[in-house]
């Protein structure tokens, strides 16, 4: 008897696939994705012996997917222009069924772990029974086979619910024809989808995600499975770089645990972490600051050196300043500049000329580089952690705590401006804790280069913002990087430098 095979394609184009996945994954991941899945059924529904047609979407491009898949272009057809999903495969499976074929199989190629032998398997159950189907866990189905073409079969309203199989089976029944069913199988449609494939816990949920990362919950909430979805660093290892500082800084105490990396999977290119989930409240800047001292001080007492992948961030003013320079260059040049915010920032970056750029490290240590109150959790009882380690280098002390106490970082996601008294009594609590002590003098400096290092970077994400259309409304985001470039708070900045250099801390 002989038997064809419909593969039902999308063309991998950018933008075009997995439409459920954009929001969570970049394009180009997505991108990545597609051509996985794609080849992969394909391969495996190669070994079978039986005919292999592809019906490709978006139809006037159909022969682009030899790119892709190596196929003759007369088993290639474009699918039907319509929107209706049921249709579609009714007129591939009919057009089929008109060759001759005796059975039947359609599948799609959002499939993951499609195997010869499953589809095999299929075929055999059509020598007893009329339909058989392969439900996938979200109560649709990947593949469909037939030994007779049924219209009826695709005559649902439509396909984007949870009781497609079901509904299918009810045809069939009115049909009056026979039917059996597979074991499960999975497609990967939704974020959650992805993450219960490569995790291997089916009832992994998504926990949060920020611009460079995404978390989600598994082994019942015990742990964070965590996956890197840029670098701030532009590292390529973005993952794996987490991990390692992870593991290394793991004596502190004060720091998640991490149980596996994996970094570069086939189905995405990179890869992931899992660690451990950490109970805790935000930061209050009002009640907290001893425990962020103590925690600061833990972090910075790991020796360095047995972090070796760490990199170094010699001569760093340097390495700020040029960072300021490069970022500040968007606003600069961007039609819709506003003059007064360029004339009060280029007087912020005069300031800097009375420092010296060209320090040497001293007292090397590990700094985390990004201390928002959002990234401590902090226990009333209990050790609290220091948590988000997407940029952690070799540096100086004064670089973290200055970074942690300047306004543009305590203002970012609250309203809490410390005092010199609150700044005064951390320093005296963080020394406490640490055996090397803070250089105030150069704390003041790093002060001023983190809070140039804030207003630059709002300055290129405000015309970023504004250039790609991406502000919606109530983004608190945008809301805060307009604010810290208006002429009011750079005012209130540059205040704030000046009344320092009279502070005795």
């Amino acid at each position: 008897m002989s038997t064809g095979i419909i593969y039902f394609v999308k063309l991998p184009l950018i933008g075009y696939n997995k439409t459920r996945l954009q929001g969570f994954l970049p394009k180009e991941d997505i991108h990545h994705l597609s051509i996985h899945l794609l080849q992969q059924t394909y391969k495996e529904i190669c070994k079978v012996d039986a005919d292999i047609f592809l019906f490709v979407a978006p139809a006037d491009q159909k022969l682009a997917i030899q790119k892709y898949l190596a196929i003759d272009s007369d088993k290639i057809f474009g699918q039907l222009e319509t929107a209706h999903l049921g249709e579609r495969m009714s007129r591939a499976m009919q057009q089929i069924f008109n060759r001759g074929y005796d059975k039947v199989l359609l599948l799609g190629c959002d499939l993951v772990d499609i195997k010869q032998s499953l589809v095999e398997q299929m075929i055999d159950m059509l020598d007893t029974e009329d339909v058989v189907l392969a439900p996938t866990l979200d109560g649709g189905y990947g593949i469909i086979a037939s030994r007779l073409f049924s219209k009826s079969l695709f005559d649902l309203e439509n396909y984007s619910h949870d009781e497609v199989c079901q509904r299918t089976i009810n045809k069939v029944s009115a049909a009056k024809l026979s039917y059996a069913l597979t074991e499960t199988i999975r497609d990967l449609d939704t974020r959650e989808d992805v993450v219960r494939y490569l995790s291997g816990d089916p009832d992994a949920v998504y926990f949060n995600q920020g611009e460079y990362n995404a978390n989600f919950l598994i082994d019942k909430g015990r742990k964070i499975f965590r996956i890197a979805l840029g670098s701030q660093m532009n590292l390529d290892n973005q993952i794996e770089y987490e991990y390692l500082a992870l593991k290394g800084l793991a004596s502190s105490g004060v720091v998640p645990k991490v149980y596996q990396c994996q970094p570069h999977t086939k189905l995405l290119g990179k890869g992931y972490l899992i660690e451990e989930y950490l109970p805790g409240h935000p930061l209050d800047y009002q009640k907290d600051l001893s425990k962020a001292a103590n925690i600061l001080a833990r972090i910075h007492s790991v020796y360095s050196q047995t972090i070796p992948h760490l990199i170094k961030a010699n001569n760093p003013f340097q390495l700020m300043y040029q960072e300021f320079v490069d970022m500040y260059s968007h606003y600069q040049k961007w039609k819709g500049r506003d003059l007064e915010v360029i004339d009060l920032i280029d007087a912020l970056m005069v300031g800097l000329k009375k420092y010296s750029f060209n320090n040497k490290l001293s007292n090397p240590c590990v700094i985390n580089t990004e201390l928002n109150s959002h990234n401590f959790l902090i226990n009333s009882k209990g050790d609290s952690y220091l948590i988000d380690w997407e940029k952690p280098l070799v540096g100086e002390r004064e670089q973290d705590i200055a970074h942690f106490i300047a306004p543009t970082t305590t203002l970012w996601k609250t309203d809490h401006l410390l005092s010199y008294e609150q700044i005064s009594a951390f320093i005296k609590e963080y020394d406490k804790s640490s055996q090397v002590k803070i250089n105030k003098d150069k704390l003041k400096q790093y002060l001023h280069f983190t809070c140039l290092r804030g207003v630059t970077w709002c300055s290129m994400a405000y015309v970023q913002y504004l250039e790609a259309q991406k502000v919606k409304s109530n983004d608190h985001s945008f809301e805060t990087i307009s604010r810290f470039i208006s002429p009011v708070f750079l005012q209130e900045i540059k205040a704030y430098i000046e009344k320092l250099e009279d502070i005795t801390l």
